[in-house]
């Protein structure tokens, strides 16, 4: 049942589905997010067939790109789950394949139950063939998931869309770029796999990428509506619309007031980088050195955290969360590019990186403010207390063959952090470590113009 008093709404029960009528009159037109290859979402429908009490419609009519319904049509889900468990979630979860609603569920089994917390910050979840990259959007409140994440066998890549990236080629005249990777014990944290090849994967294979997926897009839906807020929600209005409404409470203006991020030099290639805007001739000469010596005079732990101060929040909470969770830390590295566009790790040199830069001292305080924010039942002091310092990488050390100190196992990424392809080009081609798109720059998740 939907009861509206103080904009309160308690849980559902579910009755006959409304008729089109309702659907006409809970929803505005809406300016889709740009840049994403999710043009079309004619096709998707919520996974769980069930019937919805009035207003309360179907979450597959309410997350296309061409409207924005009103909160009462599909409230957050904490504010109809206040104690959100899993079969309330699949409720709201909206795909293209059986397959990707099954996958989803498996896997919110074997996530930190902090994940349901989290997903209450949510309308819905959408998980379609032709979503490539994963995205956060204010005009309905969901995350967007790429099912490249959650593939497991030959059959369910057929399904997927296969178009690279749109971010692939953003860059390109730098003379830099800035990767970053997760490692656990001097090696990288998981494998990756190709949408080319007919490898399969278990579960278990992409539990650690699907979890800091989440964590960066639940970061970005909790900063922009916290459970908080939702007793204040306007029903009748659209949910992009009270999100705007509160916009100076979000976490990342507190973020920024309190700890700012303000080199103007490093705002402006995160937007060449991430966003796509021309670099001017000036631009182009930054060197990796010098751009991570600025870095290191600020508190971000990413270059892409200057693309937009929500991002700070986001890499912040998946940087911290793979480390609480699963003592993952994160390398990131400006590196120089080589000239002949080579795929080899030894030509790709680190001007400046560090290991875990949330341990640094101007991060780490950002770090466990964002943290203590977003989960505030989670006691994260002792966590912060027992971080080392960050380690800085070696000068001139290729990506792939870093040695931080003689204490480290081992912290040259071997074939086996490779994809298979990968491995059998070293081999026919000589000792020389070949890299993928992954191990050398993870893109990042959440579309910029969809907090707009």
């Amino acid at each position: 049942m939907i009861k509206q008093g103080m904009n309160m709404i308690y849980p559902l029960t579910l009755l006959p589905l409304i008729g089109a009528t309702l659907l006409l009159t809970a929803c505005k037109d809406s300016t889709a997010p740009v840049n994403n290859n999710a043009t079309d979402l004619d096709h998707i429908y919520t996974y769980i067939e069930q019937t919805y009490q009035e207003p309360l419609q179907d979450p597959a009519s309410c997350v296309n790109y061409t409207r924005s319904c009103h909160v009462e049509a599909l409230p957050f889900i904490a504010m109809s789950y206040p104690e959100t468990q899993i079969p309330q979630i699949m409720s709201r979860v909206v795909v293209s394949h059986d397959w990707m609603g099954e996958r989803f569920e498996a896997l919110l089994t074997h996530l930190p139950k902090e994940i349901l917390t989290l997903l209450g910050s949510v309308t819905a979840i959408v998980i379609a063939d032709n979503i490539r990259p994963s995205f956060y959007w204010t005009g309905s409140g969901a995350i967007y998931l790429d099912p490249a994440s959650l593939w497991l066998t030959n059959e369910e890549k057929l399904t997927i869309d296969q178009t690279s990236d749109y971010r692939d080629e953003l860059g390109a005249n730098l003379s830099y770029d800035f990767f970053h990777r997760f490692v656990k014990q001097g090696q990288a944290a998981y494998r990756t796999y190709s949408l080319s090849n007919s490898e399969e994967r278990t579960l278990d294979d992409i539990i650690i990428p699907m979890a800091s997926l989440l964590f960066h897009e639940l970061a970005h839906a909790n900063d922009f509506m916290p459970a908080s807020l939702m007793v204040s929600l306007h029903l009748d209005q659209t949910t992009r619309s009270e999100i705007a409404r509160f916009s100076v409470l979000r976490l990342n203006q507190q973020l920024k007031q309190r700890y700012p991020i303000v080199d103007s030099t490093l705002i402006s290639q995160a937007k060449i980088l991430y966003t796509g805007t021309t670099a001017t001739e000036e631009e182009t000469q930054h060197s990796a050195s010098y751009l991570g010596d600025l870095m290191s005079q600020e508190g971000a732990n990413h270059l892409y955290a200057y693309s937009h101060q929500a991002e700070d929040v986001a890499m912040l909470f998946q940087a911290t969360m793979l480390n609480y969770y699963y003592g993952i830390e994160m390398d990131s590295a400006f590196v120089i590019k080589p000239q002949n566009d080579s795929n080899y790790c030894e030509d790709y040199i680190v001007g400046w990186g560090q290991r875990n830069r949330i341990a640094d001292p101007m991060s780490k305080q950002r770090a466990q403010f964002v943290s203590e924010q977003l989960l505030t039942d989670l006691d994260l002091s002792p966590f912060f207390a027992q971080l080392t310092p960050p380690q800085t990488f070696p000068d001139l050390t290729n990506w792939c063959n870093i040695s931080l100190s003689s204490t480290d196992e081992s912290n040259s990424f071997s074939e086996s952090t490779l994809t298979d392809n990968d491995s059998n080009s070293i081999k026919a081609k000589s000792s020389r470590q070949q890299v993928n798109s992954e191990l050398l720059r993870h893109h990042h998740h959440g579309v910029i113009t969809s907090f707009n």
